[in-house]
């Protein structure tokens, strides 16, 4: 069984009780001192899922980041599970980690998203939505213009991968598209954030009005072991979520 460890102040509705149901062997709160001082001693995490606690969502990266490094590094990003009653779940990335990311950072956060879809949605080629205000490309605005060359290298590269560049709303209510005249318009299994900002903004109003719960992970290097960021102000039952879906792949 896997071992629990939460990094940061302790979070006590997180504890034994509750998630040996979900396959967990021991919870362990400890100190950012404490994380980083394994990770200087050489500490082997291969048996734990890490958990950020009620700390800062930077100082937990910082982290994570080293031992990163000492696992060989890698390109890592932040992908954050939607999920509401019977809807079918979705993905948003990169809310948390990548602040200004280039197109070629958003190539490797969207090929990262994509093996995560495939493993935790068990989606083998998901939609991909580059997100954006409008379906035309502007070249006056960032989103828009890193789309159309997103959109070409998927094109390209991965052609079973169907992408498109769509406003948020036209991404899940067809009848919006049907108004504005969008014919490429597919409900996304991905949605790639053109920055923190604005996949942080989603993310809460997603969580604070649209009532979904959500499960935030790490990913990117096969050799880190499975790492949860959610937000401090997000539920139990998200945080509980997230220990769940990580321990059953």
């Amino acid at each position: 069984m896997k071992k629990l460890i939460i990094v940061g102040a302790p979070q006590d509705a997180i504890n034994i009780g509750n998630v040996k149901p979900l396959g967990i062997g021991a919870v362990e709160n400890i100190s950012l001192d404490e994380f980083r001082a394994r990770l200087d001693s050489g500490a082997d995490f291969s048996d734990a899922i890490i958990m950020k606690g009620l700390v800062e969502t930077s100082d937990f990266i910082r982290g994570i980041l080293a031992l990163n490094k000492k696992l060989g590094g890698g390109f890592v990003s932040h992908c954050t599970v939607f999920r509401r009653g019977d809807d079918r779940p979705f993905i948003i990335t990169d809310a948390a980690l990548n602040i200004a990311p280039s197109v070629t950072e958003k190539i490797k956060i969207t090929e990262n998203a994509i093996l995560f879809a495939r493993r935790v949605m068990h989606v083998e080629n998901p939609v991909v939505n580059f997100l954006t205000p409008s379906s035309k490309i502007d070249a006056n605005i960032k989103s828009s213009t890193d789309a159309a060359e997103l959109e070409k290298y998927f094109t390209d590269k991965m052609p079973e991968i169907q992408t498109a560049h769509n406003a948020f709303d036209v991404c899940f209510m067809p009848e919006i598209a049907r108004i504005k005249g969008i014919e490429n318009a597919p409900r996304p299994d991905i949605i790639i954030a053109d920055n923190i900002d604005q996949g942080n903004a989603v993310w809460k109003a997603l969580t604070i009005f649209g009532g979904f719960s959500v499960g935030g992970f790490l990913i990117g290097n096969a050799a880190l072991p499975p790492v949860i960021l959610t937000s401090r102000s997000d539920t139990v039952d998200s945080k509980l979520g997230s220990v769940k879906l990580v321990n059953s792949i």
